[in-house]
């Protein structure tokens, strides 16, 4: 695990943060405006001035880049650390492919030009301009020349804050191949809990300058409302895209031996899917019911049972190994003598696709 922490005074709150992140996939930093991510990430890249730090550790392949302690604190030209902004920031006045080698060159990178630019589909722009390009086509040459210089770590700040929707359609699955195809370790910041839904390895949330929690997507939804939106308690499902019903455009997704329909067309078959459901969306029966238009009916094992702060009841179950929730009245759980280790269905409508 990675390191990190600090400790300063900003202009309008006080930075005091302090977790670990893996050193490989994609690490998303969560948290509403003005919680100190942006300043975490300037600090990490040696872009915020270093005065009054009271703390400031973090460590990287072994070379600590900053160490209050030992009185070390690394220019930003001295850490290997490439970072992607919203806006791109391409240089104009170069093509894509003197872009791209720019920053190769500058770190006399022994990353693969070719190969890196086969990946992210880019050759035929190489000749091109950045006011030739799209939204989407910029960042994502922004996202090559990044690991152009082979970095130790990426850092990318809302790289699809500026898109379109088509554009960011199209760019997901670039920042997607990024962490199954490389090792370099990625700090994501976004505001759009789908993105992170669909990208995160690892979450870190913040809020008001601290770190509130950290962990497995799936276990903080289960826990932090700042994650859904408020949406209160929520769930991951895991699974495979099995088959795609374009008639009633819906999806049908393999998970733990169950068939889930689920809304949404334009999926790869195959494709590994993560779908998020709202605890209050579920419900709990002692049969399937019959001519419904709820879709999706499954068998599951109640597991607890634990008092909600709004006077309700949240049912924690399991469907084989992957957890389902459902917040019911406490009239709902006496009338079906919902119990630890009893045998029901849980039902919810098809939902929207995350990942």
């Amino acid at each position: 695990m990675i390191k990190i922490a600090y400790k300063k005074q900003l202009k309008d709150f006080r930075l005091d943060i302090e977790f670990e992140m893996p050193e490989q996939g994609i690490t998303v930093l969560f948290g509403p405006s003005g919680s100190g991510k942006t300043s975490l990430l300037n600090m990490l890249a040696g872009l915020e001035t270093s005065g009054n730090v009271e703390q400031a550790n973090f460590k990287l392949n072994e070379q600590a880049y900053d160490d209050t302690g030992k009185r070390i604190c690394r220019k930003s030209w001295q850490r290997n650390i490439a970072y992607v902004f919203q806006d791109n920031r391409l240089f104009p006045h170069m093509t894509v492919q003197q872009n791209i080698l720019f920053g190769h060159r500058r770190r006399h990178s022994s990353m693969d030009i070719d190969d890196i630019v086969s990946r992210f589909k880019i050759k035929h722009l190489l000749d091109h301009y950045p006011e030739q390009l799209s939204g989407g086509q910029k960042q994502r040459v922004a996202l090559v020349r990044a690991l152009a210089s082979n970095p130790d770590m990426l850092i990318l700040d809302e790289p699809m804050a500026a898109l379109d929707y088509t554009s960011r359609q199209e760019l997901l699955p670039y920042i997607e191949s990024i962490h199954k195809e490389l090792t370099v370790p990625v700090i994501y910041v976004s505001h759009d809990i789908k993105e992170v839904l669909r990208l995160a390895d690892y979450i870190v949330l913040m809020d008001k300058g601290r770190v509130i929690a950290q962990g497995d997507i799936s276990e903080l939804c289960l826990s932090q409302p700042l994650l859904t939106q408020q949406e209160g308690a929520s769930f991951i499902l895991q699974g495979v895209v099995h088959k795609i019903v374009g008639e009633d455009k819906l999806v049908q997704v393999q998970c733990e031996g169950q068939d889930l329909l689920i809304t949404g067309q334009h999926m790869q078959l195959g494709k590994s899917v993560r779908i998020l459901i709202h605890a209050r969306d579920v419900s709990l029966c002692l049969s399937p019911p019959e001519n419904s238009s709820i879709l999706n009916c499954v068998p599951v094992v109640i597991k607890a049972l634990r008092e909600d702060h709004n006077g309700k009841l949240q049912v924690i179950a399991k469907m084989s190994s992957q957890t389902i929730v459902a917040m019911i009245s406490h009239r709902s759980a006496k009338q079906l003598d919902v119990s630890e280790g009893r045998e029901m269905y849980a039902q919810f409508k098809a939902t929207a696709m995350i990942k």
